[in-house]
């Protein structure tokens, strides 16, 4: 019966993880713990910075149009990041972007001095985004286990849950007592730490190019229009990783209290996220990814009722259980795809695909906000609206 239950518990996890995997892992963990200390108060940062410098009616669309300066360039800077890092090998390319993420956090801090700094932050902020996700995404896509790619995903956002509990608590925790600048020096430390378990052992790889025509001419390909497409479902992530974190604050005003929040909903989207990971290895994608998409766009539309600090919770829980059964298969079958193919090609495309995405939802939040004051309703009605291009998104 022990030995049964035993068996049962393990088929969750992922058992043939490589070493480079491993070391991903680490790495992974490491910087997502400095990351979680900050992600959330970042967007709250910047609204605060705003209206500091400029006025409280156009914060908001300030915020927006970082990200939309951020986006529009990063999208062109995708292949250089990718041709990057063939060249000089994903982790050393990890290794770099590291550099950026904290010139971005100094430039962020200073940033109430002088809107230059927010210049200084958008081109870290680039050259840390060009310089990760391509490497990051390829290493993953390269040597993860074929048949394991769900649970390998899974797994690793499971443990990621754990420090995206620990991160938003202790991150609040320090804001509240220390203020912005320790926190800053405490996630930079942290942000140098997450290189060392990839540069442990040398890197084994054969330089290549990466062709940044080829990039585009896949992109806007006519056979790969509806998979383009697909992606364009992503632009509901920026409204969650942008605008939510905002909203939240607006109807909790207090650093430790959106902590709180954001880390109890995680712990309870963690608990379903190992059995998301091994019904995606088991076959079930395309039904797990429909079935997920359909709760995700009604758990868009259940946040116009979100006011109390208690409805707040519940939905940002549900939300975040409902991306994971979005999120896992649609990952999973692009690792697959990249491991079968061209690997870099295909990162490339996903994350180019999901850019534009992104830019979308920011031009049509930008517009909603000309018409709508504050808008949050007609904006969580867009992130609905976004969620449903998920379902053009074929399996593999």
């Amino acid at each position: 019966m022990i030995n049964k239950t035993l068996d049962v518990a393990s088929s969750f996890f992922a058992r043939r993880l490589t070493r480079q995997v491993r070391e991903l892992y680490a790495s992974t963990l490491i910087l997502d713990f400095a990351v979680a200390m900050v992600s959330i108060f970042e967007p709250v940062f910047l609204y605060n910075i705003f209206i500091k410098l400029f006025n409280l009616k156009n914060a908001l669309e300030l915020v927006l149009g970082f990200y939309l300066i951020i986006y529009l360039v990063y999208f062109f800077c995708i292949p250089l990041g990718a041709r990057f890092a063939k060249r000089v090998g994903y982790e050393n390319s990890i290794a770099l972007s590291s550099v950026f993420h904290i010139s971005l956090y100094l430039f962020l801090f200073l940033s109430s001095q002088s809107w230059w700094f927010i210049a200084a932050a958008i081109v870290s902020y680039i050259l840390a985004k060009m310089f990760y996700w391509p490497a990051y995404h390829g290493d993953f896509a390269k040597f993860a286990a074929d048949g394991e790619q769900g649970r390998e995903i899974s797994n690793l956002w499971a443990l990621e849950a754990v420090v995206f509990i620990l991160g938003p608590l202790i991150g609040g925790f320090i804001i509240q007592l220390y203020g912005f600048k320790v926190l800053f020096i405490v996630v930079s430390l942290l942000i140098l730490a997450s290189n060392v378990p990839m540069l442990v052992t040398k890197e084994v790889f054969v330089p290549h190019d990466f062709s940044f025509k080829e990039a585009f001419r896949k992109l806007f390909a006519k056979e790969h229009r509806g998979a383009m497409m697909a992606h364009f479902g992503y632009g509901e992530e920026l409204i969650v990783l942008v605008l939510w974190p905002i909203f939240m604050f607006t109807n909790i005003s207090n650093f430790l209290g959106l902590g709180l929040l954001s880390a109890i909903s995680t712990f309870v989207a963690t608990v379903v996220l190992l059995f998301i990971g091994k019904r995606a290895d088991q076959g079930d994608r395309g039904s797990l990814l429909r079935y997920g998409t359909v709760f995700y766009v009604f758990a868009w539309l259940i946040r116009l009722i979100a006011r109390s600090l208690f409805s707040i919770l519940v939905i940002d829980a549900y939300s975040r259980i409902a991306k994971q059964a979005v999120s896992v298969p649609i990952m999973a079958s692009v690792y697959h795809h990249a491991q079968n193919g061209s690997t870099m090609g295909t990162i490339v495309f996903f994350e180019m695909s999901l850019v534009i995405g992104k830019i979308l939802a920011i031009l049509l939040c930008l517009i909603l906000l000309q018409f709508f004051a504050p808008g949050w309703n007609v904006i969580f009605i867009a992130g609905a609206m976004f969620s449903l291009f998920y379902l053009k998104f074929r399996v593999r």
